[in-house]
């Protein structure tokens, strides 16, 4: 009865390796436990014990996937903390186009001053086409505007 216990094991753990997914793992652990514990309980418990390891350790394998998941959601955004150059802005709406990879993007202001055209900024965050950017504060001798008259 053990070794019926070790063959399930070892073809869902092989079947895991396939489709990467939790639950042929939790099967795989719990036949895997299941022929452990045969060493020391009666043959006829056995499937009563894989069953109830089965009932513990799939619920458990697929909160573990989907906490995995949720994790990979959240992959860091490249483009948060790059530099881009602002073009003109800012419109009626407070956009300002700004240049970044080659192309001009329309952005907004979360931190700092208002941007004069041809200054830096720093990426926040992105949404959707929109950049949040943040300006640093200028340091200028004279208390005049840093941006040129127009």
């Amino acid at each position: 009865m053990l070794f019926v216990f070790l063959v399930i094991a070892l073809a869902c753990a092989v079947l895991e390796l396939f489709t990467g997914t939790f639950y042929l793992a939790a099967v795989a652990v719990a036949a895997l436990l299941t022929a452990i514990g045969g060493l020391w309980l009666p043959p006829d418990f056995l499937h009563w014990l894989f069953f109830a390891l089965c009932i513990v350790l799939l619920p458990a394998g697929m909160l573990l996937r989907h906490r995995l998941a949720a994790n990979t959601r959240e992959l860091a955004d490249f483009d948060v903390g790059q530099a881009v150059t602002i073009v003109s802005g800012p419109g009626p709406d407070q956009h300002f186009l700004v240049t970044y990879r080659g192309s001009e993007w329309s952005a907004v202001v979360d931190e700092g001053p208002l941007p004069c055209p041809g200054s830096s900024a720093v990426i926040l965050k992105k949404t959707d086409n929109l950049l949040h950017l943040r300006v640093s504060p200028q340091e200028s001798p004279t208390l005049e505007s840093p941006c040129p008259r127009s």
